[in-house]
């Protein structure tokens, strides 16, 4: 990423923090740097792009910590639980910092780095786990992919209603299909 790319993303993401995605805009971005918005133009092609390589550089390091604060757990179970339990709470986070409008819109746009990113480290501990013989033989994408669609699935319900706590029950179906 260049200067200039790194420095639009920045200033935008400060804005999308301050203001929300939906109120940060791109001429907002162009009048802070003094450029034009057709140079914002030259380095990406729209809003959603600038958000989406954000969300992306977000997602590695989330994933990195995320591996560390898990690898000293005593199971391949117990790890995937955590990063799983990590997911549900920072979505909720999200979903109570955010209005349902936009935070649809911002998944729409996010939920593809943080699914790999988060899924990659799933994937990774679902493997680990049948090697060592922790769980059944199998594959391990098949098994990021479905728990995946659990909690976007989940996710959607909270969205809609907040004061939905199924997280147990979740967890417990998770860790049955896992396992």
């Amino acid at each position: 990423m260049s200067t200039t790319q790194q420095r639009i993303a920045e200033v935008f993401e400060r804005l999308v923090g301050e203001v929300g995605y939906d109120k940060a805009t791109l001429d907002d971005v162009a009048r802070e740097m003094r450029i034009s918005k057709k140079t914002i133009y030259v380095h990406f092609s729209s809003k959603r792009e600038i958000y989406a390589s954000i969300v992306e550089r977000q997602a590695a390091r989330e994933k990195m910590r995320l591996a560390a604060a898990v690898a000293g757990l005593p199971t391949y179970a117990a790890r995937v639980e955590a990063v799983m339990r990590f997911v549900l709470a920072s979505a909720r986070q999200h979903i109570a910092e955010t209005g349902r409008d936009e935070w649809l819109r911002e998944y729409e746009i996010a939920a593809d780095a943080f699914r790999k990113a988060n899924g990659d480290l799933v994937r990774e501990l679902v493997q680990s786990g049948m090697e060592a013989g922790e769980f059944a033989p199998g594959d391990a994408s098949l098994v990021e992919r479905m728990t995946a669609a659990m909690i976007v699935d989940y996710l959607l319900i909270v969205n809609a209603d907040p004061m939905y706590d199924r997280d147990t029950e979740l967890m417990e179906r998770i860790r049955r299909f896992v396992g």
